[in-house]
């Protein structure tokens, strides 16, 4: 059952094939980025961002994701972009949309120019979850992240790019095949998905916030706590992959055409994505999911509150899911945004501490509509 704090399903499923089979790479001279500094909640709450620069020297926020084939620009960017080259039809979890394409301006990571596609398109991303007072503007997809060996470690909150002929490969772990999702969508995939089943493939999405997701037969097979797991196989909480069980997994259910593997599940692991040599490595470092930091602890917060009928505008029945969150650099202050089932209004909450260690304290609470006008403060117990 979704409850009001089940993360927030950022994974974007768009399959952008138009963007990426018309993209050829910018012509700069090729340098590696140098080591980048990811967010220190990346995998436990919050999505995995980085800072990307403009070649007019601004910084942006920018969410690193796997599972998005073109890469994107929030719209409040169009007016910096150029004039639109047209529009494009992509897919987001089933649903078609038209969006505005343009050519993709110059960027730099680490200090280096990345390698690119030739376009780029724009969205509304007002909603992403940022780990800063910084908004995301932008999502970095498969057209610039396909061209390199990428290793993130969540340890050491460090994004690498790596070069693969000369690495140690020893060091990376468990190397898994990357392959086509499927005959008509090149994003990257591996097969065998958190149930433990061998086939379909599932999509590695980094844009994912929880473990990952299963299709509904799956998803269905995994919650049976009637029927024992067939050998190789798991039941909830537990997943299982390569061989390996993984406890305490979040596995949504997806009504889509793959399973699905996300950013929580790879956050337990030194990830290699081997772009150019199409291969996953996967070197384990933790038995469980990481612990909760930043906009993760809050959200268990916030969570607790709505268990015990004490957080505002919410009953102990109503479900919804959270739709962003961010947190300062202090992480002593929060702000999660919620949305109720059958309701258009977005649900705000402030929540501090002390100290990193400290206990959080809710300290406002509101409602807003879709544009964020304010509709009812909340009186805070």
């Amino acid at each position: 059952m979704r409850t009001i704090l089940t993360p927030p399903l950022f994974g974007t499923f768009m399959s952008l094939l138009l963007l990426c089979s018309c993209a050829t790479e910018n012509s700069i001279p090729f340098r590696l980025p140098a080591d980048v500094p990811i967010n220190r909640d990346a995998g436990c709450g919050n999505l995995l961002q980085v800072t990307l620069r403009l070649e007019s020297g601004e910084e942006l926020q920018f969410v690193v994701d796997t599972g998005t084939g073109g890469t994107c620009f929030d719209t409040s960017m169009e007016s910096k972009l150029g004039k639109p080259l047209g529009t494009v039809r992509f897919q987001q979890w089933g649903k078609f949309e038209r969006k505005k394409v343009y050519a993709t301006p110059k960027l730099y990571l680490g200090g280096a120019p990345l390698m690119t596609g030739s376009r780029i398109l724009t969205m509304d991303l007002k909603h992403m979850p940022s780990f800063s007072d910084r908004p995301v503007m932008g999502i970095l997809g498969m057209d610039v992240l396909g061209h390199y060996c990428i290793q993130l470690d969540f340890a050491a909150g460090k994004m690498r790019f790596l070069n693969d002929e000369q690495a140690d490969k020893q060091t990376w772990g468990r190397a898994f095949p990357i392959v086509a999702l499927n005959a008509k969508d090149a994003r990257p995939a591996v097969a065998g998905n958190l149930f433990g089943a061998q086939r379909p493939h599932s999509l590695i999405d980094s844009g994912y916030i929880t473990a990952g997701w299963l299709m509904p037969q799956y998803y269905r097979q995994w919650t049976n706590q009637a029927v024992p797991p067939a050998p190789g196989e798991a039941r909830s909480p537990d997943g299982r992959f390569g061989g390996e069980t993984y406890p305490q997994v979040s596995l949504p259910v997806e009504d889509v055409e793959s399973d699905g593997l996300g950013l929580a599940f790879l956050a337990r692991h030194l990830v290699t994505l081997d772009f150019p040599r199409q291969t996953l490595y996967l070197k384990r470092t933790s038995i469980g999911p990481l612990a909760d930091a930043g906009v993760g602890a809050a959200m268990n917060f916030l969570k607790d509150l709505k268990e015990k009928g004490r957080l505002p505008g919410w009953s102990k029945d109503e479900n919804g899911k959270t739709i962003g969150g961010k947190m300062d650099f202090a992480f002593t202050t929060a702000t999660v945004d919620v949305l109720k089932n059958d309701d258009s209004s977005i649900y705000h909450y402030k929540v501090t501490r002390a100290s990193e260690e400290g206990p959080w304290k809710l300290q406002k609470a509101w409602r807003t509509d879709q544009t964020g006008r304010t509709l009812e403060e909340y009186p805070v117990p």
